[in-house]
């Protein structure tokens, strides 16, 4: 790990109701030469000694999650940023490993690495192969469309929870988060989108990300992280017409002002040509599954769901004995991407406390 490539990274962190997830965030990065922005929406302020370090800025907004995000432009200092969660973890060597890349690319907008989920059961730690398309994913085509299509062909969430340089993330959250649309998670692609317009983007062969799986993600924070309606019903969907046609407006624009190829110019057909190649590719197949799936399930008894979640995660230990983090951690190893096993066995005893 290299302490000095950490000093250029802000990790900004949004939170909400999860004081004790934040907590140990905060703990966990309080000994490294990084910068922690911490925007906490929570109902109650995070009263804790933590909120006073050093490398820490924690702010106290009560605003929706759009707002927050956006007030982050502020408080960015530092060359590169990257977005994390209230209960997820970094792997610091990793950070830097993109740091690094970012530094000796500069036609390159964002660079990450790939990902393990964990879970704590009977006081040992358990771990899964987290979105195995990360693996060896390099969008550097020259030319912009056709990186777009690649990348919404083969869609995974590759640059949301990437490093990316912060004069691109600060253009792009300025135009996101000032207004907000009515499909679900509208910001992810659209940050996925832009990114892509920013500058070419690299998965690194190395572990870097850590997804908690013990809790449900943070839902309810803004009309978009609350309602089910997938872009795919929005994009159709005739009462959304008006609504439609400002997204392409404002994508339009914000592709234009991000692209550094003077040669290429976005127009709102294009745009919209590539946002249906995500839909016809991701999530129309994820809306007939939608669709079925709630069939079934509102069938069910409350009390018999949990029951059969439980039993299905207790079996699944069962199955897969050598399931422990560390273990699913050699699986990757054994796969050419490098693990940093001190600062995975740190992580692990930073659960278990």
């Amino acid at each position: 790990m290299n302490e000095t490539l950490l000093q250029r990274l802000t990790i900004v962190i949004f939170s909400y109701n999860r004081h004790e997830y934040l907590k140990r965030t905060i703990k966990y990065w309080s000994k490294l030469n990084v910068k922690l922005l911490v925007l906490d929406g929570s109902d109650t302020k995070l009263d804790d000694p933590c909120t006073n370090q050093n490398n820490t800025k924690y702010i106290y907004d009560q605003r929706d999650l759009y707002n927050r995000l956006l007030s982050s432009i502020n408080y960015i200092n530092t060359e590169f940023m990257i977005l994390g969660c209230d209960d997820e973890f970094y792997l610091p060597s990793a950070l830097s490993e993109c740091i690094k890349f970012l530094i000796k690319n500069s036609d390159f907008s964002s660079c990450g690495g790939c990902a393990l989920s964990f879970r704590t059961f009977n006081k040992e730690v358990f771990g899964a192969i987290e979105y195995p398309n990360l693996k060896n994913l390099c969008l550097n085509h020259n030319d912009l469309s056709l990186r777009i299509k690649s990348h919404f062909n083969n869609y995974v969430p590759a640059h949301l929870y990437s490093v990316v340089r912060s004069s691109k993330w600060k253009i792009i959250c300025k135009n996101v988060f000032e207004k907000e649309y009515s499909f679900f998670a509208a910001w992810e692609l659209q940050i996925e989108f832009l990114i892509m317009v920013s500058g070419k983007s690299k998965i690194i062969s190395e572990l870097m990300w850590l997804r908690n799986k013990e809790v449900p993600s943070i839902r309810g924070t803004s009309p978009s992280m609350s309602n089910n309606v997938l872009i795919s019903e929005w994009w159709y969907e005739k009462n959304f017409k008006d609504e439609k046609n400002n997204f392409l407006n404002k994508m339009e624009k914000i592709s234009n002002e991000l692209s550094t190829d003077q040669n290429f110019k976005f127009t709102k057909n294009l745009i919209s040509e590539l946002f249906e190649v995500y839909i016809d590719n991701h999530s129309r197949r994820k809306l007939i599954g939608k669709k079925f799936y709630k069939k079934v399930i509102n069938l069910i008894p409350l009390k018999l769901k949990r029951f059969i979640k439980k039993f299905l995660f207790f079996k699944k230990i069962e199955r897969n004995k050598t399931g422990t983090l560390l273990r699913e951690a050699k699986k990757l190893e054994l796969d050419r991407i490098l693990v940093n096993y001190n600062e995975l066995e740190k992580i692990t005893r930073t659960l278990l406390h």
